[in-house]
């Protein structure tokens, strides 16, 4: 989270005034629909299946799967790096265009890509044992939210119910800042290097896309199904779901890498385990692309606002 003090008030137009006040009325807005009981489950979701292992050994498994596919394939092997050169060249791009003369396209491309290729290995492995993956919705309350007007509303409740928790969130992270400042000591400030590159970059127009596509749906699409789909549902075989809950915020937010937004991840982790239960992975899968897309969006239209929250 940024300094509001560095944001130029006298200069801003339009579109920033919009992110303030969207920024502002989002939150509020969901604090009413988790008042409401938005992603609340019940105490005790279903028993899950039998899985191939003993319970206690299906979250080492479930780790190991998801660590070895993502770690292999978004760590951007040479033949991802070919491809995605190819792709470049047969549309008629240049390959070696740095976004922000920080970022070189072809490598954000074959990360693309291999999110692509990561999240469809996951649901191979799914395919041939069932039981790695837990998708549906299993609370006593569940849910489930069609492609019609009356879903879209309740998704966007729990958008809004979900940005309230990790605005507390943050705001909790910057009194402890305040606080740790006033006593002497310095945190780290937030990475943002994608921002600033992002913010930086005045050429040609592919590599933006690509990130966006990078951040708003290849990170959401395998992070859910590794996080919400594999992960959480084996801890849950072995520990009270509080715990498991947890736990899985707190690996969410660690792999993030960034310290100055591990609460608000950490809390948005947990959360989503909460969706799972009640609404199911593919709801999980589409909060956390507009999650990302909506600072994705304000970064494009609202940059001297949207750099600072």
């Amino acid at each position: 989270m940024g300094d509001a003090n560095g944001i130029p008030w006298s200069a801003l137009g339009a579109a920033d005034w919009a992110c303030i006040v969207a920024t502002a009325a989002l939150p509020i807005a969901g604090v009413v629909r988790l008042a409401k009981g938005d992603a609340t489950p019940s105490a005790v979701p279903a028993k899950l299946p039998p899985g191939p292992f003993p319970d206690p050994v299906m979250p080492l498994v479930a780790v190991t799967a998801f660590i070895l596919t993502f770690g292999i394939l978004v760590s951007q092997p040479a033949f991802l790096v070919g491809l995605a050169g190819w792709v470049t060249k047969t549309a008629g791009l240049d390959g070696a265009t740095l976004l922000g003369g920080r970022f070189e396209g072809r490598q954000l491309l074959a990360g693309l890509l291999g999110q692509l290729l990561a999240a469809a290995a996951l649901l191979a492995l799914a395919r041939a044992e069932p039981t790695l993956i837990h998708h549906r919705a299993d609370a006593e309350d569940r849910e489930s939210l069609r492609p019609d007007g009356r879903s879209a509303l309740r998704l966007a409740g729990l958008f809004a119910g979900g940005t309230a928790l990790m605005a507390a969130a943050m705001a909790i992270w910057w009194l402890f800042v305040e606080s740790a400042a006033g006593q002497g000591l310095e945190l780290p400030a937030d990475n943002q290097l994608m921002v600033e590159a992002l913010l930086d970059h005045s050429g040609a127009a592919w590599p933006v896309v690509v990130t966006g596509l990078y951040v708003g749906l290849g990170a959401p699409l395998v992070e859910e199904i590794g996080f919400r789909g594999m992960i959480y549902p084996a801890l849950r075989r072995t520990l009270p779901r509080g715990w498991a809950v947890a736990l899985t915020g707190a690996t969410f937010a660690v792999i993030h890498g960034n310290l100055a937004t591990l609460l608000p991840i950490g809390v948005l982790g947990a959360w989503l385990c909460l969706v799972r239960d009640r609404f199911g992975l593919a709801t999980c899968v589409a909060l956390h692309v507009m999650v990302n897309l909506w600072s994705f969006a304000w970064l494009l239209l609202a940059p001297d606002v949207a750099r600072h929250f």
